[in-house]
């Protein structure tokens, strides 16, 4: 038998009435556009193009009259809608073919490419109410399903033909050339054949790109890959950033690293050249809805209004190395006096152009634990090129002993001295209400960024 890669979708199924015809077999024998294997009939315009397009470059034979022995028999499935054929066609050749045959070596696609794209216009729907809507065949054959939903004009119909494209031609590369063994061991023994009952949600926080990613080490590669390749640079890094927590994130960046150096070792195919003309090839063709912009953040976030602080939590946020140096300095220098800095603390603004630093800390050992506040006061000013600075003018008795005393103080310089743009964090997704300090001059050890509250 041979060897099947299934690239499948959960879906929900939701049962209605429904009358007596029957969607799937109602074809009419006598329409011409579904006869197969008729010797005698002259080809038409669609079968010119198809040939001049796929089979007399590239070998490739596009099957869409119908022939159920191509498929499974005990499946309900639907031909594809002729005046549907060219519109999917013409996208896989744009998107697929000539973005590889860009930056790939010339006979690429020639040498890898499956011989046959056999067309169904129907999901293939699976007992355990998800479907599937691509397969690929010994590196022969690509089967690709819901023909007849497709848009050309609706840039999430382009990247779910081309998800499925790229995924099934994912496979059948790592049937000519294995990718690296180590990336079995990024996310092992999470993999699970009842994938489809995991939230997508859930799936990134375990360090996959897509549930479906989780029925294999096979099926996670090539996930990778045409998830890299769909969404395109500025998409992926969206995901990482909303989607993700520090440890999956770490998990997805080595995998995102295996499959580059993949591509560059064994196909020498600059990978992310590659995503950049997927990318364009996609938006050229059906241009993705703009991302919203955010409200302006100084009308949100301010004294007297609707935000007026914001909040730092190195428990549920990774943050970049200048910052969590000079936390985790005064975490270690506070535990050696037997007490305990919280992961949380606040700036806030206390005035119009006032605002305090809050750090929380508390006594550690047997006994009920204590807590204390300690506090920084500082005045704000606001420079030319909305450059914010923030000028240290005192503390409460805490917050002296702290820095005087135990010599906690790099949290507070961190803040102290220095002018930053502060605006919305710019890797932050919409509504995340992330906001970013950018240092504008120096000496300082990079950005950091918090929440909006109060």
């Amino acid at each position: 038998m041979a060897y099947k890669n299934i690239l499948t979708l959960f879906i929900l199924l939701v049962l209605t009435g429904s009358a007596c015809n029957d969607p799937y077999n109602d074809i009419d024998g006598k329409n011409p556009d579904y006869v197969t294997n008729d010797n005698e009939r002259q080809p038409t315009e669609l079968d010119n193009w198809l040939r001049s397009n796929f089979t007399v470059p590239y070998n490739i034979q596009v099957k869409y009259r119908w022939d159920n022995s191509e498929l499974d028999p005990y499946k309900n499935l639907t031909p594809p809608a002729v005046n549907k054929v060219q519109g999917v066609m013409d996208v896989v050749k744009k998107v697929w073919i000539e973005t590889y045959n860009q930056v790939a070596e010339s006979n690429f696609i020639k040498e890898y490419c499956p011989k046959q794209f056999v067309l169904v216009g129907s999901a293939n729907y699976n007992y355990d109410g998800s479907m599937t809507i691509g397969t690929a065949e010994g590196g022969r054959k690509v089967v690709l399903f819901v023909v007849n939903d497709f848009n050309p004009a609706d840039n999430g119909n382009i990247k779910q033909l081309i998800h499925t494209v790229q995924h099934e031609f994912g496979h059948i590369l790592n049937q000519n050339i294995a990718y690296q063994p180590e990336f079995k061991e990024v996310t092992a023994g999470n993999y699970t054949a009842n994938w489809s009952s995991v939230s997508l949600a859930e799936a990134r926080a375990r360090g996959f790109i897509t549930s479906y990613a989780m029925a294999s080490t096979d099926e996670d590669f090539v996930e990778m890959i045409a998830t890299m390749l769909v969404e395109g640079k500025e998409g992926y890094e969206r995901i990482l950033a909303c989607e993700t927590n520090a440890t999956s994130r770490a998990l997805l960046k080595r995998k995102e690293q295996y499959v580059v150096e993949y591509f560059q070792e064994k196909y020498k195919i600059d990978f992310y050249a590659l995503q950049t003309k997927v990318q364009e090839s996609i938006n050229a063709i059906a241009p993705g809805d703009p991302v919203e912009e955010p409200t302006p953040l100084f009308d949100i976030w301010g004294y007297d209004k609707d935000s007026t602080a914001i909040r730092f939590d190195f428990n549920f946020y990774s943050y970049p190395s200048g910052f969590a140096t000079a936390f985790f300095t005064d975490f270690n220098l506070l535990a050696r006096k037997g007490y305990g800095l919280d992961t949380y603390f606040r700036l806030f603004y206390s005035a119009e152009n006032q605002m305090t630093l809050q750090l929380h800390y508390h006594t550690n050992g047997p006994g009920e634990r204590i807590y204390y506040v300690a506090n920084y006061y500082f005045e704000v000013y606001h420079g030319e090129n909305d450059v914010f600075g923030f000028a240290y003018v005192g503390n409460d008795e805490n917050g002296r002993m702290l820095a005087e005393d135990y010599g906690v103080y790099n949290v507070l310089d961190f803040f102290a001295g220095y002018t930053y743009k502060i605006e919305w964090e710019r890797t932050s997704c919409p509504g995340s209400n992330l906001v970013g300090f950018y240092p504008a001059s120096t000496p300082n050890e990079g950005y950091t960024y918090g929440i909006l509250g109060n």
